[in-house]
């Protein structure tokens, strides 16, 4: 089987390595399988050097995002449309995945012409996720995009969602249930795996004899990690042996350093800032407990690949239950769960964990061997597979008609 896959993503080194990281892994899972899967990455990224005209635009910027941002991608259809029509003519797929992105409806449009099978990803629900959090302060162009967003999934052959939460958020919106197949995120068990501690790091950060609690992150915002504070000063007061190690840069580095490493505790608090994602399984290897406080709120369509690289290097998981993450963990089975209403609740637990242990052992060992059975990328392009192939089995008495 020949599979195209569009791919929106802007960015894809920086604010969007997470998603661009789960894109490659499919993708390569998929070859692995005996396929042909191309990734195409359709999105200008940014230069790694800026252009004079780079920063005259970005000079610009503030002053003109606010009216033609929406505008733009709207307009990034019609060279879409020539593009794309071009690598489809080339590749000769059998399917056409697209990854559902604000504004863009060219992969539609070339299934039709092309009467190509489609099968759209969807990662998260862009209009909304524009409107509420990274294009608040754009002028929208009213409904129009959510219509483009329907218009694209009511279009497609099936539908690729990344958690119930997600599949429901759309089947209220008239989007066919049984068109819509759940696949969740997942690590790659050969890249995260249990290791021992990195030598090297334990030397650098005397890390020896030290029960180490650990976060990895970059997002702002979806985070949670202020809820993290009170309990990580009274963990660092009443647990002399315990360090903090909080990977990630920017404003989350920014946020740990004011608020932990500070006073007689500072030493106790390590924070390497952003690092390549190849280097994250050094550092998850110097960590016994591993956190992911996402905050609690109503709408949690998110699938956490951060917790199934935890699980898959045997770490024990503490994490908020919300949406999908509940469904993922089993409390004290292959994780543990919080309630952050509940007072005091994150605290217990980590306590806990810190002097036990024979409990991080028993966990983290069940976590790995859930991401081996069940949550990685081979068993991901499995699933996939099996929804193209219905898609074409489907497909081929109207073709012959």
């Amino acid at each position: 089987m020949v599979i195209t896959y569009f791919n929106y993503l802007w960015d894809i080194d920086g604010i969007s390595a997470g998603s661009a990281i789960k894109a490659k892994e499919f993708i390569a899972a998929l070859n692995r399988a005996g396929h042909t899967a191309h990734l195409e990455w359709r999105s200008p990224q940014p230069a790694a050097q800026p252009t004079l005209s780079d920063k005259i635009r970005a000079g610009l910027k503030p002053q003109l995002q606010r009216y033609l941002h929406e505008p733009k991608r709207l307009a990034r259809n019609a060279p879409y449309l020539w593009q794309e029509y071009a690598i489809l003519k080339r590749q000769k797929p059998d399917v056409l995945f697209n990854r559902l992105e604000l504004y863009y409806f060219s992969g539609l449009w070339l299934s039709r012409l092309l009467n190509l099978p489609l099968v759209v990803e969807a990662d998260c629900p862009p209009t909304y996720e524009h409107v509420t959090f990274y294009g608040k302060n754009y002028l929208h162009l009213g409904p129009l995009p959510t219509h483009i967003e329907l218009a694209n999934l009511r279009a497609a052959d099936a539908v690729i969602v990344i958690s119930n939460v997600l599949k429901n958020y759309y089947a209220e919106r008239g989007i066919p249930a049984e068109k819509m197949h759940v696949i969740a995120n997942a690590a790659d068990p050969q890249k995260f795996r249990p290791l021992p501690k990195d030598h090297e790091f334990v030397k650098q950060h005397d890390l020896a004899d030290k029960t180490v609690v650990g976060w990895i992150g970059s997002l702002v915002g979806w985070s949670g990690v202020e809820s993290l504070i009170d309990t990580a000063r009274h963990v660092l007061r009443t647990r002399p042996n315990v360090c903090f190690m909080m990977v990630g840069g920017g404003k989350n580095q920014e946020f740990f350093r004011e608020q932990l490493q500070t006073g007689e505790h500072a030493s106790r608090v390590i924070l390497p800032g952003t690092v390549p994602h190849s280097e994250v399984p050094r550092y998850l290897s110097c960590m016994d407990v591993v956190l992911a406080p996402y905050p609690k709120l109503d709408f949690w369509y998110a699938s956490s690949m951060k917790i199934f690289e935890y699980m898959a290097a045997g770490k024990t998981v503490l994490a908020t239950g919300v949406g999908q993450v509940s469904e993922i963990i089993e409390d004290g089975v292959n994780g543990f769960l919080f309630d952050p209403d509940h007072d005091g609740e994150l605290r217990e637990k980590i306590v806990a964990l810190v002097d036990s242990a024979e409990t991080r052992q028993r966990v983290g060992a069940r976590a790995r061997r859930d991401i081996e059975q069940k949550w990685n990328w081979d068993n991901n392009a499995k699933q996939m597979l099996a929804i193209f192939a219905e898609v074409l089995q489907r497909r081929r008495p109207a073709v012959k008609k």
